[in-house]
């Protein structure tokens, strides 16, 4: 019956003014750190956004040559240089998310055998079947290196989306940062009056190889950790892969106002090889060994437009912290504090059994 009793008691809030100025002056302090905090996390994490991962758009890369070419000192140490265009050097010349910058190049021609056609063996075992150990071939092109190209310039356009909002940007209405591979180093940086200046006939934004790589932290004279690669050999030599990540995101507190980070890094050990083949009128082949820089490039990030719901919502959030911050006092004053039991008192008040009072005027 008491156990009854204690059941279906009702509990109701009393309002309490405990006059103590240590209590009083950790609740405000926790107070303004809260406050601080909401204010912190709606600006700097942007609550007031509805945000989403942006759809993808076209990545577009270029490469152009230099207005004059100089005689690195890689040259002859150990391989001859040869000077190549901007269209012969990257392969292919127009590349979509991916470009393919040849460091080191051999070319060959393959001639058929009197009478043969490489394009028409109908047997296994017809002697016409191009075999680039058997075929006779003339070496146009010796195991060169590509003269100069770090200083060659890569042209990089690129746009997004938005899945359910209404924002569409390409990158030269856009902010942009190129950042070292720690993600804290600034290498380059463009704005819409650098870009211009920089290039007046650009879409996009033109980095130097030699600035990539150093954003990356790859060396082409480093020796390369690639498992195929001969003893010594160096990536520029071998090859390497960087990856590059896009990363698109609201300027703080600018309405439809967007930036992004270039974010490059080696993928160490990796090494990339190319062959083109060129078939000619006469029936040989030509085939362009090449080793290189592959960029593989990969857009990711966040963006989002001002949504008051969004904004509401962090705040509800954030203001839910205060309840947090009266449950920390009262359990400091009901258990820690010396005067405890004072304001134990003063919280928890019982009322005389009701139910007996009833009974009693009852009867």
């Amino acid at each position: 019956m008491k156990f009854l009793k204690s059941l279906l008691q009702y509990e109701t809030f009393k309002m309490v003014k405990v006059k103590d100025q240590r209590l009083g002056l950790i609740y405000r302090i926790l107070q303004i750190a809260i406050f601080a905090y909401i204010l912190y996390t709606i600006i700097a994490y942007q609550g007031y956004l509805h945000k989403e991962a942006p759809v993808k758009g076209a990545v577009r890369i270029s490469l152009k040559a230099p207005s004059t070419l100089t005689a690195p000192a890689y040259c002859n140490n150990p391989l001859p240089c040869v000077y190549w265009g901007a269209n012969e050097i990257q392969f292919p010349p127009d590349g979509a998310g991916v470009a393919f910058v040849t460091t080191r190049a051999t070319v060959n021609r393959y001639t058929p055998p009197t009478g043969c056609n490489f394009l028409t063996p109908t047997t296994p075992s017809d002697p016409c079947i191009f075999d680039a150990n058997k075929t006779p071939t003339q070496t146009l092109t010796n195991k060169s290196y590509i003269g100069d190209i770090e200083d060659y310039t890569l042209m990089i356009e690129h746009s997004i989306r938005g899945r359910a909002t209404s924002i569409a940007v390409r990158n030269g209405q856009m902010d942009g940062k190129l950042m070292s591979s720690d993600g804290k180093t600034v290498i380059k940086e463009w704005t819409n009056a650098i870009r211009m200046d920089e290039d007046p006939h650009a879409d996009g934004d033109i980095i130097k190889v030699s600035q990539l790589l150093e954003a990356a932290e790859a060396d082409l004279e480093a020796q390369s950790t690639a498992p195929g690669a001969q003893s010594g050999e160096t990536y520029r030599s071998s090859g390497i892969v960087i990856v590059i990540v896009i990363e698109y995101q609201n300027v703080k507190l600018k309405k439809d106002k967007f930036s992004y980070k270039y974010l490059p890094r080696m993928i160490e050990g990796n090494e990339y090889k190319a062959v083109e083949s060129l078939y000619q009128t006469d029936g040989s082949y030509i085939l362009k060994e090449r080793h290189g820089i592959r960029f593989v490039f990969e857009q990711h990030g966040e963006i989002g437009e001002f949504s008051m719901v969004s904004l509401l919502e962090n705040i509800v959030a954030g203001f839910a912290l205060f309840k947090g911050a009266t449950i920390l006092v009262e359990i400091l004053m009901l258990k820690f504090l010396p005067e405890k039991d004072i304001y134990e008192d003063a919280k928890y008040e019982e009322t005389s059994d009701l139910d007996e009072l009833r009974k009693r005027n009852s009867n």
